[in-house]
């Protein structure tokens, strides 16, 4: 059993009766359906009466759309732009603790779990892995499953605190946790000598809590740890905006029912096919035998000048149905923001940069909405990462995330207008190499040694070339 199985099952059924809100509930419910259609397990569209034969199909369209949607998004490798130089011990810092995290891996979890659920979480605990010897932060994606967010009543981004919940263990030796993280405000003094709460954060606590057979499922403290940052350990954002709550948006927001509707017509497809892909053999006046069969080699023997002998075939190839399966394929793609390839699989060889951009515009412009919401979350990531390392908090400079282009690049078109930019004087030699994905320090430096390299051999051969002269010519004619 996983962790996500126990925590829809005992937990929900069993830990937390009364004490879940309907409304968690129902967001849980809404997890779960995602969680299924995300791996394949969908609502069956035709029933299936005993003994019979299952015609029910499910072409997982929801897993291909977060798939492209994370591929899009992360397929290539996330650089982090950190003020200074490359070599300064916070780039360093920061790249190592990507390193040790295993930041390609680590980022494509993010983007399914976001793509999927709406929202991704990134705990940091510091001191969590040792990396060359080193203790650094490690970075864990948790799961929405698990976390829920309480804001303020009067302002929907404002965090009062994190609740998490999970189940360890198995059978009856299950054992339900709560970690709750708060804010603290900070407290002045009056004059009166009252003291009053502030609207500034001071610190945060982490709460830890236990329950199980041995509390007779009532929640237990068992440690109470300050947090002390005015940010929490926790760092969550919106996969896709959702101005009505802290939690974001899922790219399956609006295509389960076309999924759903898909399927169905898929699955009636098929059981058609099954009933009446073959043609059906039947014959008359054939004399008293009623019942007959025959092979390949063998002889249809009629006893009447008036026997008939015919097959039974579909009157049609089922082209109304397929196309309306093929409308409904386009529109959940449509909806998602998703480009569907078997669309323009005739056109791929002829596209231009330009035509290629115009095709993806729609997935385009929903990654650029991604990237400005995973960017600033990363790199506020990246700052609290920072202050743990010892920097003031008042002065930490994350930098900004560095994204590639998502698309692939026609280089020869490429190339071209690179060239028509450096003879025009538009753009310089160091740019244009960046454009090319070359390390300009790095290639000026081995072009001055080929430089080098030339000079010396050029000098060189000029000495031979006078020693030469000399010894065939002792006279000097």
């Amino acid at each position: 059993m996983s962790i996500i199985d126990s925590i829809r099952g005992t937990m929900i059924n069993f830990l937390f009766p009364e004490t879940m809100s309907t409304e968690r509930r129902a967001m849980l419910d809404r997890y779960g359906k995602l969680r299924d259609y995300l791996e394949g397990r969908h609502t069956r569209q035709i029933k299936v009466k005993p003994l019979q034969a299952d015609d029910n199909i499910a072409l997982n369209f929801c897993g291909l759309v977060i798939e492209r949607s994370v591929s899009l998004l992360f397929g290539k490798p996330v650089k982090f732009d950190l003020p200074g130089e490359d070599d300064a011990p916070e780039s360093e810092y920061i790249s190592t603790i990507w390193a040790a995290n295993k930041q390609g891996i680590l980022l494509h979890k993010l983007g399914i779990i976001g793509s999927t659920y709406g929202t991704p979480y990134v705990k940091i605990v510091p001191d969590g892995m040792m990396h060359m010897g080193k203790p650094y932060p490690r970075l864990v994606a948790l799961h929405p499953y698990c976390v829920s967010i309480e804001t303020d009543d009067e302002d929907m981004e404002k965090v009062e605190r994190y609740v998490l919940l999970y189940v360890i263990g198995e059978g009856k030796e299950q054992r339900a946790r709560k970690e709750v993280i708060e804010r603290i405000y900070a407290s002045e003094l009056k004059e009166t000598g009252e003291i009053y709460q502030t609207n500034e954060t001071s610190y945060w606590t982490v709460s830890n809590y236990i329950a199980d057979k041995s509390t007779s499922g009532q929640w237990v403290l068992t440690s109470v740890v300050d947090w002390p940052y005015t940010f929490p350990p926790i760092v969550h954002w919106q996969n896709l905006p959702n101005a009505e709550g802290c939690y974001g948006k899922s790219d399956l927001e609006d295509v389960l029912a076309i999924q759903d509707r898909f399927n169905f017509i898929a699955s009636n497809i098929s059981k058609i096919i099954r009933y009446h892909a073959h043609p059906k053999t039947w014959a008359r006046g054939l004399g008293v035998t009623q019942n007959a069969s025959w092979g390949a080699d063998e002889m249809i023997v009629a006893q009447t000048d008036s026997a008939m002998v015919e097959n039974l075939e579909m009157q049609s190839d089922l082209e109304s149905s397929r196309a309306f399966a093929l409308d409904l394929r386009q529109a959940l793609f449509d909806i998602s923001h998703t480009v569907d390839m078997t669309s323009m699989a005739d056109k791929l060889g002829a596209l231009t940069n330009f035509g290629l951009r115009v095709l993806f515009m729609d997935a385009l412009n929903k990654n650029d909405t991604k990237r400005q919401l995973y960017g600033d979350a990363l790199t506020e990531l990246n700052r609290r990462l920072l202050v743990l390392s010892g920097m003031d908090e008042t002065v930490a400079d994350a930098g900004k995330v560095v994204w590639q282009d998502a698309l692939p690049v026609n280089e020869i078109e490429q190339t071209q207008a690179l060239g028509a930019d450096l003879q025009n004087g538009l753009v310089s030699k160091q740019t244009a190499a960046g454009a090319r994905g070359y390390d300009w320090t790095q290639e000026e430096e081995r072009m001055g040694s080929e430089q080098q390299a030339g000079d010396n051999v050029g000098a060189a051969i000029l000495r031979a070339f006078g020693q030469g002269g000399g010894q065939n010519n002792p006279q000097g004619q």
